[in-house]
């Protein structure tokens, strides 16, 4: 990794450091019954596309508005974070309505406890989303 300078305690990150790619944390999820699952990190542009799929577009008279959309959270959580050991993605974020249908609210909680600990998901960010 290229650093810019050290100053005292810090490190200066240079532009080629910036736009190296991230080693992102890789959990083990346990869903019990001897199934595990992975659960890691989102990207910049992840953490986007996941908050994008929260809101909805809605036509009011001859414009559009967006509106709060969190039906299916946990789901569309849990579609930007599942991956397999290595890290690589294992579902598409269309993949929630069927995921949220098919997997038990126990299992699924497991996985998106995991998503929002690893991803800094705080209740003020679910609020703060509600809100925007």
């Amino acid at each position: 990794m290229a650093l810019l300078k050290k100053n005292k305690k810090e490190l200066v990150l240079t532009r080629e450091s910036l736009l190296e790619k991230e080693i992102l944390e890789v959990v083990k999820v346990d869903l019990d019954n001897n199934q595990i699952v992975y659960v890691r990190q989102m990207t910049g542009h992840e953490r986007d596309k996941f908050e994008s799929l929260l809101v909805t577009k809605v036509k009011k008279g001859k414009t559009f508005d967006f509106e709060q959309n969190l039906e299916d959270f946990r789901a569309k959580l849990a579609v930007s974070c599942l991956c397999d050991e290595e890290g690589a993605l294992l579902l598409k974020s269309e993949d929630y309505k069927t995921l949220s249908q098919n997997m038990s609210a126990f299992r699924l909680e497991k996985i998106v406890n995991v998503a929002q600990k690893i991803n800094k998901i705080s209740d003020e960010d679910k609020e703060e989303l509600i809100k925007n």
